[in-house]
């Protein structure tokens, strides 16, 4: 018996648990098989759950021709920046639009919609890789299980090779449980940018005209 044989029956177990996704609810979208994360994979923000202003028109596509609100999109999109500061550079900002008001609130509010979206989306994309990776990590784990077995069950294992390979084993898995637990803080940043950008909106849409 190995000194690794108790860690080698968690590898199995962590491995087992993580090639087995959980089962989609009823009307959720397709299941990603290497979506590392227990929420649901949504690609993009959607403005109408938390834009209650008006449309954004053309907004949406010339944002940028509107250089202080564009300006100020980019500065806030800064996630360092504290909620409670962009709101009230929001409102200094609006206060001293003037006339425009109306029109500089709306260019903001598709500027930051836009940046924070794709922001969001480049977190969803690495999360992706990062799934792809564990996927094949855990596909190489239980190669390396296997292999354990085959040998422990040979006419003359070899002994060397067993402990050999139970370290393998041992120090991949605890890789493996590492990564998992250092994603875990990443798979809510999707989250946390899109509340953002809700709270964000919820004022814009409390200082239009």
């Amino acid at each position: 018996m190995t000194r690794f044989a108790p860690a080698i029956a968690t590898a199995t177990l962590v491995l087992l648990c993580a090639a087995a996704p959980a089962a989609p609810e009823a009307n959720a979208p397709p299941l990603d098989p290497d979506w590392p994360c227990q929420q649901i994979k949504i690609d993009h923000m959607s403005l109408a759950t938390m834009w209650a202003g008006p449309p954004l028109g053309t907004f949406a596509d010339d944002w940028q021709n509107y250089p202080k609100a564009a300006a100020l999109a980019d500065r806030l999109a800064e996630r360092r920046i504290p909620v409670d500061q962009a709101q009230a550079e929001i409102k200094a900002f609006a206060d001293a639009a003037g006339v425009q008001r109306k029109t500089e609130l709306l260019a903001f509010t598709a500027g930051i919609f836009s940046l924070l979206d794709q922001e969001r989306f480049s977190v969803i994309q690495g999360l992706d890789r990062f799934g792809r990776r564990q996927k094949s990590y855990a596909a190489q784990i239980r190669g390396e299980i296997t292999d354990l077995h085959n040998e422990q069950d040979a006419p003359h294992p070899d002994q060397q090779k067993i402990e050999k390979l139970s370290q393998q084993v041992y120090w991949d898995t605890r890789v493996f449980k590492d990564r998992d637990g250092m994603v875990t803080y990443a798979c809510f940043v999707p989250d946390e940018i899109e509340h953002r950008m809700f709270q964000l909106a919820g004022t814009v849409s409390n200082l239009l005209p």
